[in-house]
Order: C-alpha cells, then structure tokens, then sequence
C-alpha cells in the first residue's frame, strides 16, 4: 500500500530541510511507523523551496508553493496538491483539520480514501470558515483523533457527523528509552523518595498551582519527596515562586529547573519515579508519552488524552483537574506501589500500545480497511491497554 502523508503547514523559520525533520518529529516517527508495518511511505512538506530528503528509505519531497501558505479559504496549495497527485497514492493522509480545505481539492483530483488527523484544533469561530471546513470534512472517508471524545466540540459544531468514521490513532511517540536510575541521577543530580517530576508550561492549562498544593498535601506522608520541575514557557513563574514564597516548608522540596535542551530531558525522566501534571486539555499529551518510554508512573489529570495514555488509568492514576486532594491521594497511592519492576512494566506497556512500530501498524490497519472500503473502520485504542 502506498501512503503519502501531507503537511500543509508552513513555517518561515524553518528554511533548511534537514533542520525541519529534525523538529519535525511527529512527521518522520509516523513515517517510520508506516515503514516498518510494510507500507510504502512518501511524505509532502510544504516549504519555502524545492528539495528532497530521504531517510530510512522514505521520501520527503519539500515543495514549494507559491500560493497563500496560511491555510486559509484562498489557500489552494496547488504546488503541494501536484507533488501529491504524482506519487500516485493508494491513501492521503493529512495533517490537520484546518487543512481540510486544501485537501478537498486534492480529493477531487485523486480517487483514493483521505485520513485527516487532528493536531490539537478547535473548530473555527468565524461563520464562513466553519462552513467551508465542515463542508471540506464531509469529503474525508476517516477522521483521527487521540481519543473520539475529542471530536465532540466537532460534532456539536456540525463540522462533522454522526455518519462519519471518526477513529482513534495515537498522534505521537517518543524515542527516549529506559536508563538506569542511579546512572541517569547521577548526571541530573537529583534525589528524593519519591522523585516527582513535571515537565510542561507554567500556564493556567498545565496548572501548575494546584500540582504543588497537591504535593504539599502529600508530603506529611512522604516526608523525603521531592518535586522538580522543567518548564519552557513561564507565563505563571511569578505566581508559582510567590506560592513557594508563602509555603517555605515546601519550598524546599521544590526545585525549578527552567528549560533545557529536550536531549537532556531523557535522563530527568530517568531521574523521576512518578510523574505529575495538571493539564485542563491535552490533544496527545507528549510529556506523558516521554515518561512512559523512560518508565515512569503517571499521576495525570482525568481527561480524554490521558484516558488513553494510561488505559483508563489501569497504568498511573488519573485525578479529577483542579483537586489537588485527589492528586496528594494519588501520590501517596502510587508511592506504596512502586517495586522493583514498576519502571519495566510501565516501559513494556509502552512498547505494546505507543511505540511508533505499534502505532504504525494501527494506522495501517485503519487505511488498509479504508482502501477495501465498506465495513466497519477498525479501533485500534479500543484494545485492551493493560500492561
């Protein structure tokens, strides 16, 4: 079968092609995935020149298109939608939903089943644009998302339909790989029993207030843990140091890390026996994928994503959002678990349900019933996700 996988957006800032699949991870692990289900793969970059890559024997064409590169009503994305059109593709896989537009017109031109994926978009507020993606929507044979609940605020839109296969495909994965603790502590300079680690914003979606009430909460019963915390954005820094500030009993088991280089964050993942976060909402959920590779117990809010990335919590705990009660339960509950083959059996977890092999394979399954047409569109995440 041969899939070609489409990337509309555009970014000005990218202007070397080796430099855009090193960002890109996403992109090349599903076509690494594909690849290594048996598919044959060929992937279609918009960008500000023409070039070709290949890695793993897989194809990136970039090309580019000199129409409007936003992805708006007026955006025909003709260059793109040819560079498709000559791969002659068995099935279209596309890049977000705002993109439904471009990829109505390649449709019209292709007679082969499309896939459009969701990255983490809303449905547009503006009348006209709402018509014309969700007529554009109408035309995909599929529709993914991490978690079908996430299609809802689609649905209530009437972007999409009742009718239509709405499927459900893990967005991404993570190449960390398990270490061992002491040496991955060695070079963080890390401790506590537990180590509980955060990765993510400092903003009002990751809620990172409630997160360390929580763990305040907790730490009577666990009187050695330790929380660290890797952060990019600071939008919430001054409120997070001013509640330290006002919980100096707390302060002290906190440590803020700030940013660094997404390499390194493989060995404070290693570092950590549970991991923490407080998101309102979540497309994937990329922090938590990376400790589960690196085999650290989740400890997550109750929303679709992590619904899915815990088994329904059967791995970790999932905690209602904003009860940092519920969240101090779960750090103690999780602490008495842990025993020595937790990291591994998280990791294997891992392996059976996100790695980029498995979530190729998945992805295969739901185009290969596409291609035959009829029937019913296989689930893939609706297997049993125990470890």
């Amino acid at each position: 079968m041969k899939v070609v996988c489409v990337n509309y957006t555009f970014s000005r800032s990218l202007t070397d092609p080796d430099v855009l699949l090193d960002r890109y991870e996403t992109l090349v692990g599903w076509a690494d995935g594909l690849k290594s289900a048996g598919a044959s793969v060929a992937v279609i970059q918009r960008f500000g020149a023409n070039a070709t890559r290949s890695r793993h024997d897989i194809s990136y064409r970039f090309v580019a298109d000199p129409s409007r590169k936003d992805g708006s009503l007026f955006d025909r994305a003709t260059s793109v939608n040819a560079a498709v059109d000559s791969e002659h593709p068995d099935l279209v896989h596309i890049n977000g939903l705002p993109f439904a537009r471009q990829a109505s017109r390649l449709k019209r031109v292709l007679n082969v089943p499309f896939l459009i994926q969701d990255h983490a978009g809303l449905p547009p507020r503006r009348w006209l644009a709402r018509r014309t993606i969700g007529r554009a929507l109408q035309e995909m044979d599929a529709v993914s998302f991490v978690s079908r609940e996430q299609a809802r605020p689609w649905l209530d839109a009437g972007l999409l339909q009742g009718r239509q296969r709405i499927v459900e495909l893990m967005e991404g994965s993570s190449r960390f790989v398990l270490k061992s603790r002491e040496a991955a502590r060695a070079q963080t300079g890390l401790t506590g029993d537990p180590l509980c680690l955060w990765v993510g914003r400092l903003d009002a979606n990751k809620d990172p207030i409630t997160v360390l009430r929580g763990f305040a909460t907790a730490l009577p019963t666990l009187p050695r843990a330790r929380l660290a915390m890797v952060y990019s954005a600071d939008a919430l820094l001054p409120e997070v140091r001013g509640w330290l500030a006002q919980n100096s009993r707390v302060a002290g088991c906190v440590e803020l890390l700030g940013q660094r280089p997404h390499d390194a964050l493989e060995d404070f993942f290693n570092s950590a026996d549970l991991f923490v976060l407080g998101s309102h909402h979540e497309s994937a959920g990329y922090s938590v994928l990376e400790a589960l590779a690196c085999g650290v117990t989740p400890i997550v809010t109750n929303i679709p994503s992590f619904r899915v990335l815990t088994g329904e919590g059967k791995m970790g705990a999932l905690w209602p959002v904003e009860d940092s009660g519920a969240l101090a339960q779960a750090l103690v509950a999780q602490q008495s678990r842990l025993h020595p083959e937790s990291r591994k059996e998280i990791r294997t977890f891992f392996d059976d349900n996100f790695h980029w092999n498995q979530i190729g394979r998945q992805a295969l399954e739901v185009y290969q019933a596409l291609e035959r047409g009829g029937g019913v569109v296989p689930d893939p995440k609706r297997r049993d996700r125990s470890p």
